[in-house]
C-alpha cells in the first residue's frame, strides 16, 4: 500500500515538474518575442521541429533483438541546437506529448506510463540543453574554422546529461512499482541505451548542422537515417537467428539428458512467472528466462558415460560434471546476445549456503536469477518422469523444497515459487501442516 502512495506521489510530482517546465518556457518565449529576440521563423521552425519529434518518436530503432529505442532523440537533439532553449523544450513537449497521448488514445499506454515519458523526456531536454547553452555550444558550432570543434564538450554534456535524467525518471518509476533494485534498473536501462542515445544524439547534431545552412538540404539526411535502420534491423536479425539457433542446440541437450525437448520449455515457463510474482522488471525478467532456456547447455561438453549414468557417479565423474555450468558459461559469453544471462547460467547451481558449485558462492552473493533457476529447475527435476525412474509427486516435492530453504534455496524465492504453485492450484498444502503455509508466506515476505 505504501509503495504504491510512494509511486502516485513520484508520478503526480513528475506532472508537476513537467508543466512548471513548459510554463517557464511559455514566459520566456513571450518575453524573448516582445524582446524581439526571435525572427519570423522561429515559431514556424518550432512547430516543424515538434511534428518532427512527434514522428520521430513513433519510430524504433531495433539494436538488440528485443531492445529497440525510440528516434524522438535525434529529433529532440536538432531542436535543442537548431532553436531558443524556450522554443525547443515548447517543441520537445509537444512532440512527445502528441505521440504519448495517440498512444494512450490507441490504448498502448496507461496514463501514468505517459506522465512519466513525457516529463522524462522534457527534464531531460533542459538538463541537457541547459549544459549546452551554457557551454555556449551553439556559439562555437556557428563559428568559423576549427572553432566547431569547440562544441565537442558541449554536445557531450547535452547527450550525457539527456541519457542520465531521463533514465533516472523511468528508474524511479520502476522502482516504485516493482521489487527491482533501484541499481540495477538503472544499469540495465543506463548502459543498455546509452551507445544508441548517442548515436542519435550525432545524428540530431548533423541534421542541426545541415538546417542551419540549409533547411531543404537537412532533409536528405533521411536517406543515411533510413540505410541506417535498415541496418540495424538487419543486425537485430542476425543476432536473433543467433539465439534460436543456440535455443535448438540447447534443446538437443535437453533431449541427449532427459529424453525430452521438453525440458527447458517447462523451465522457461515457471521461470517467468516466478520472476514476475516477485516484481522483477521486464528487462531481467527476459535475461532470467533466456538464461533458463540455455542453463544445461555446458552439458554438451560431458560424456555420455558420465551423462547418461543411472547410478551414482564416483567422485571423478561427479567433479567433471560440476564443469558444466563453466562450459556453458564460456559458450554464451561469445554471443552478445547471451551475456547478460551467461553469469545466471554459472551459478545456477550455487547453494544458498555455500556449498554449491563452481566458486562457492552464498546468500546474496549468487545472482538473483540463479536462485530462480535453482529452485525451478530442481522442481521440475524431482516432479519429472525419466527413463530410469518415475517422477516423484508434486506434494513429495515440495516437501523437499520446503526442507530446503536456507540451506539450498533462497528463502525468499522458495517461498514465493511454494505461493505460486498454491496460487495455481498445482500444490494445495495438507489442512493438517499449517505450519507450512506459515513457513512458505514468512520465506516469500522475508
Amino acid at each position: 500500500m505504501k509503495r504504491k502512495l510512494f509511486l502516485n506521489a513520484y508520478i503526480a510530482a513528475i506532472g508537476v515538474a513537467t508543466l512548471l517546465v513548459i510554463g517557464f518556457a511559455v514566459a520566456a518565449a513571450a518575453h524573448q518575442v516582445d524582446s524581439a529576440h526571435w525572427s519570423n521563423a522561429t515559431i514556424l521552425y518550432a512547430a516543424f521541429f515538434a511534428i518532427l519529434s512527434m514522428i520521430a518518436s513513433r519510430q524504433l530503432l531495433y539494436y538488440q533483438p528485443s531492445s529497440q529505442v525510440a528516434m524522438g532523440t535525434a529529433a529532440q537533439v536538432a531542436a535543442i541546437v537548431s532553436l531558443p532553449l524556450p522554443f525547443a523544450l515548447l517543441a520537445v513537449a509537444a512532440g512527445k506529448a502528441l505521440s504519448e497521448l495517440s498512444l494512450l488514445i490507441q490504448g498502448k499506454r496507461k496514463a501514468r506510463a505517459v506522465v512519466v515519458n513525457i516529463g522524462g523526456t522534457l527534464l531531460a531536454n533542459v538538463a541537457g540543453g541547459t549544459a549546452f547553452h551554457l557551454l555556449h555550444g551553439g556559439q562555437f558550432l556557428w563559428s568559423s574554422g576549427l572553432t566547431p570543434l569547440l562544441a565537442l564538450p558541449a554536445f557531450l554534456s547535452l547527450s550525457i546529461l539527456y541519457h542520465a535524467v531521463d533514465a533516472l525518471v523511468i528508474v524511479g518509476a520502476i522502482s516504485l512499482s516493482s521489487n527491482e533494485s533501484p541499481w540495477r534498473a538503472f544499469r540495465d536501462m543506463a548502459l543498455s541505451v546509452f551507445a544508441p542515445h548517442l548515436s542519435l544524439g550525432f545524428v540530431g547534431l548533423v541534421f542541426a548542422v545541415l538546417w542551419h545552412f540549409s533547411p531543404v538540404l537537412s532533409l536528405l539526411i533521411m536517406i543515411p537515417i533510413w540505410l541506417s535502420m535498415r541496418s540495424f534491423q538487419a543486425v537485430a536479425r542476425l543476432q536473433r537467428e543467433t539465439v534460436e539457433a543456440v535455443l535448438k542446440m540447447a534443446e538437443s541437450i535437453d533431449y541427449r539428458d532427459t529424453g525430452t525437448y521438453e525440458h527447458s520449455k517447462r523451465i522457461a515457463d515457471m521461470t517467468r512467472r516466478l520472476a514476475r510474482s516477485l516484481g522483477l522488471t521486464p528487462e531481467h525478467i527476459s535475461d532470467i528466462v533466456l538464461a533458463s532456456q540455455v542453463h544445461d547447455l555446458g552439458k554438451i561438453g560431458i560424456s555420455n558415460d558420465i551423462l547418461l549414468k543411472t547410478g551414482r557417479l564416483t567422485d571423478e565423474e561427479y567433479v567433471a560434471m560440476q564443469e558444466h555450468p563453466v562450459i556453458g558459461e564460456e559458450i554464451l559469453r561469445s554471443y552478445s546476445a547471451f551475456r547478460s544471462s551467461a553469469t545466471i547460467v554459472r551459478h545456477h547451481h550455487e547453494r544458498w549456503d555455500g556449498k554449491g558449485y563452481p566458486d562457492g558462492l552464498k546468500g546474496e552473493e549468487i545472482p538473483l536469477g540463479s536462485r530462480i533457476i535453482t529452485v525451478v529447475d530442481s522442481f521440475d527435476a524431482m516432479t519429472d518422469d525419466r527413463v530410469y525412474r518415475k517422477g516423484m509427486s508434486v506434494e513429495d516435492a515440495v516437501q523437499r523444497l520446503k526442507d530446503g530453504i536456507g540451506s539450498q534455496f533462497d528463502p525468499r524465492v522458495c517461498g514465493a515459487f511454494i505461493q505460486m504453485l498454491i496460487d495455481e492450484g498445482v500444490y494445495t498444502p495438507p489442512e493438517t501442516h499449517p505450519d507450512l503455509l506459515r513457513l512458505v508466506r514468512e520465506s516469500a515476505a522475508g
